[in-house]
């Protein structure tokens, strides 16, 4: 597209006074413009001609073939002396007629004349081949816009394809822009895609960019004008190595191609060039640059089905635009279509303007005059309404409204276009194209032959890569995982959930009392139980948990409550001699915590183990894809006996992970912990006991007794015996505990081994890869990749059925180029 630039000054010139000069080159040969004469193929009114001859006025509207060619053959010519007698003439039915055009406009030229039925139908199928890959089959027809430096080809390009490219920047363009427009899906959102393809054309002295211009990509939902213009100063500077100015390091332009692709539900089908312009000598450029850039032109143009527009702006001398000249040498007339430019830039100035229209009716009849959108135009602007306000004035509105105008120019171009596809495009055969398809699958299947050792290393490249990507994939969230390929990252989600499951109800040597009450939900039950609380436990996550005990065998057994208050007895028993009495010893929390968690490296193996089973079944789903089994194929076997030795490996480095995780727990001399809540949940333990002790001690009112009798037996049911009072402490502190710790040890197995287990480099995952190839003998890469018998014979077998397939389709091209006529709906 465009990149910052001088552009040599080119002012706008109003053509020459005297009469017109002919060329050759430029008009037919006999058809020059002399008085008294009028040209053949002209379809607008000669201002210069004989005076005499008033040809009867064509009515605004929609001009057809049969009408134009009339026009061509037998119009008589009217002069300048007699335009005030027909313009008075005409003033009496201006309102009527304008009335008349209007409707007649509004039916002729559709909102979006790309869009027609009969050209939706053309460009549809266009569509489909090219993204099935059919554009080395048949020559894609285009529209490929030419035209000199500041002829106001951007303005006219932006008002052909709706991309807010910038106009009268100061800048002009360095490179092909090609841009592809689609329709997508109903209801599905606008976006764009823009990439840089390899050069259509060779020009001679253009050197290649030594960029990867290959992984350039920018997508996005909107192309702004802004971001427009971001992508063309990146892609000059970084990708298409353009330096501005002359000298040796100035590379001013490039033959590579800026790809544009459009695509929403009101979106149009076509596919458009636009090419750098031509221009005259510059002190700012390198003497090559203005021969490689006609050269450019020149391929283009000569490119059999490209349907050229040739883009002249008014104001400049007509015989000082090499671009017509350049077309009229190397362009079929039927494949030309010419526009005039910034008409509105000659409308303060009669006599140009009438030249202007003067050399369009010299010249074929497929010219158009248009008015230029500029910088200066707001947001409000309407190009129709201003084209339409320009073209009623005179000497304007002396030509076929068929000519004038951008929606006109559209116009024709689709339907110049359709006609130009359909007399190429074959009527889409969809079970020609469905076996071709899955003929060309089979082959890419089988890769490229592998007849030498380049050939074989590559394949095994291509094989690594492709698994990489199918792994890659399997480890992600997608929802574009072929069928057939285990998704690894959902499955081993799943296996997370069930060991958090698992571990968390089954996981203790001994269940604690009240293991799913929460004591302040508890406490406002006991105190206020009109209010009948929704929940005094917390949910349980016994259910369930049945069918997990087969995947966790030998691990499901928890021992009760009292099991535990019995083994806190016996530690306190055994370390109590050192203690005071009611003191607890600091190595009974530990020892008792060591025997509660015993059971955690167990659970963590048959983990570990489920999801090394998951990685196995992962990579030989990718493998059973990318290799499809045959009689003999040597790489899916080679890389099946390689890929557990890194499974085996890796499951070592998993393994021992998970014994510093258990041991961190099972081996620990101290508890402690920094989360806030411990303090907090042992205090309401506490305060749940002696709640409850409260609540028991008040049934001593109603006995008989004395005072001190019933206030020593009120205490010693509000108040434990120092042994009871420990116990509880132990148990309180290690049930708070051991639920903090166990919630950091999942996250630690969860989110730390089990994800070095899935991504780790030397893994079985991961471990496939270009890098494993290339470190591969010769030997044995010539015994993993070399080809049977079978194959080599399938490979040329497909290149027929191939061939044959192409040949049917471009049998049924020729057929459809036979059809006349194309019936529209």
């Amino acid at each position: 597209m465009a990149g910052p630039v001088d552009i040599p000054a080119q002012c706008p010139q109003t053509p020459p006074q005297t009469a017109i000069k002919s060329s050759d080159r430029l008009l037919p040969e006999g058809q020059g413009i002399y008085p008294g004469r009028s040209p053949a193929d002209s379809g607008v009114w000669d201002l210069f001609d004989d005076p005499i001859k008033t040809p009867s006025r064509s009515p605004r509207g929609k001009v057809d073939e049969a009408q134009d060619d009339t026009d061509e053959e037998g119009c008589l010519w009217e002069s300048f002396q007699c335009l005030s007698v027909r313009e008075a003439l005409a003033r009496k039915t201006r309102i009527q007629a304008t009335l008349d055009q209007n409707a007649a406009d509004t039916e002729a030229m559709p909102e979006d004349p790309f869009d027609s039925q009969h050209n939706r139908i053309l460009f549809n199928a266009i569509d489909k081949l090219r993204l099935a890959g059919s554009q080395g089959l048949i020559n894609i027809p285009q529209l490929v816009i030419v035209g000199g430096q500041s002829s106001g080809k951007s303005s006219l390009l932006q008002s052909l394809t709706g991309i807010p490219f910038p106009v009268n920047s100061g800048s002009c363009t360095r490179w092909p822009t090609r841009i592809v427009s689609r329709r997508a899906e109903p209801g599905s959102k606008d976006a764009f895609r823009i990439t840089i393809e390899k050069p259509d054309v060779d020009v001679h002295g253009m050197e290649p960019s030594h960029k990867p211009i290959e992984e350039y990509l920018v997508e996005g939902d909107v192309l702004t004008k802004d971001k427009l213009v971001e992508v063309v100063d990146i892609v000059s500077s970084d990708w298409m190595g353009i330096s501005t100015g002359a000298g040796k390091r100035g590379r001013n332009f490039a033959s590579e191609v800026l790809k544009i692709e459009l695509s929403g539900p009101n979106r149009s089908y076509f596919n458009i060039v636009d090419l750098p312009g031509t221009f005259q000598n510059s002190s700012k450029m390198n003497k090559q640059d203005q021969s490689q850039v006609e050269t450019m032109t020149v391929e283009y143009m000569k490119k059999p089905d490209n349907i050229v527009i040739c883009v002249l702006d008014a104001p400049t001398d007509f015989h000082r635009q090499e671009v017509y000249s350049l077309a009229c040498d190397f362009v079929d007339p039927h494949r030309l279509v010419g526009v005039f430019t910034k008409c509105d830039m000659v409308q303060n100035e009669p006599e140009a303007a009438r030249r202007v229209v003067s050399v369009a009716g010299s010249l074929h009849k497929r010219w158009f005059l248009v008015r230029n959108r500029a910088d200066k135009d707001g947001e409000s602007f309407d190009l129709r309404d201003a084209e339409q306000s320009l073209f009623d004035t005179a000497p304007w509105n002396l030509v076929p409204s068929a000519r004038l105008g951008s929606t006109a120019l559209k116009t024709h171009l689709g339907e110049v276009l359709g006609s130009r596809i359909r007399d190429c495009l074959p009527h889409l055969c969809e079970e020609i194209e469905s076996k071709l398809n899955q003929k060309l699958a089979e082959k890419e299947s089988l890769g490229d032959p592998r007849d030498s050792y380049a050939a074989k290393r590559q394949y095994a490249i291509n094989t690594a890569r492709k698994f990489q990507e199918l792994a890659t994939m399997a480890l992600a969230p997608s929802e574009e995982l072929p069928e057939g390929v285990v998704p690894l990252r959902r499955e081993v989600n799943k296996l997370n959930d069930e060991f958090d499951q698992f571990i968390r109800t089954k996981g203790a040597t001994w269940t604690f009392e009240d293991a799913d009450v929460d004591p302040y939900t508890k406490m406002t039950e006991l105190t206020h139980p009109e209010s009948k609380p929704p929940l005094a436990r917390l949910t349980s996550s016994q259910n369930g948990m049945a069918g997990f005990d087969k995947q966790f065998p030998n691990c499901s057994e928890v021992r009760d409550s009292g099991d535990l208050i019995k083994a806190i007895e016996e530690e306190l028993a055994t370390y109590q001699a050192a203690q005071l009495p009611g003191i607890v010893h600091p190595i009974v929390y530990t020892e008792i915590y060591h025997k509660q968690v015993e059971k955690w490296h167990g659970i963590t193996q048959r983990h570990m183990s489920r999801v090394s089973e998951n990685i196995q079944q992962c990579y030989l789903s990718i493998l059973k894809l990318i290799c499809p089994s045959d009689d003999d194929n040597r790489l899916r076997q080679g890389l099946e006996d390689i890929l557990p030795t890194f499974s085996t490996n890796i499951s070592r480095i998993a393994e021992e992970h998970c014994q510093k995780a258990c041991d961190e727990e099972t081996k620990c001399t101290v508890l402690q912990t920094t989360a806030p809540e411990f303090g907090k949940k042992v205090l309401g333990w506490r305060q749940l006991r002696f709640l409850k002790a409260t609540i028991d001690a008040q049934e001593i009112r109603s006995r008989e007794g004395t005072r001190m009798s019933m206030f020593l037996e009120y205490y010693d049911l509000v108040h434990p015996t120092l042994k009871e009072n420990m116990v509880y402490d132990v148990h309180d502190v290690l049930k708070v505990y051991y639920e903090i710790a166990l919630s950091a040890f999942i996250q630690k197995i969860t989110h730390f081994v089990t994800e070095e287990f899935l991504t780790n480099e030397q893994g079985p995952i991961k471990g496939l890869n270009t890098k494993l190839v290339l470190g591969l003998s010769k030997e044995r890469l010539d015994s993993l990749c070399r080809e049977n018998e079978g194959t080599i014979k399938r490979r040329v077998d497909l290149k027929r059925e191939i061939e044959n397939l192409q040949g049917a389709l471009a049998i049924v091209d020729r057929a459809r180029w036979q059809t006349t006529e194309l019936e529209i709906y």
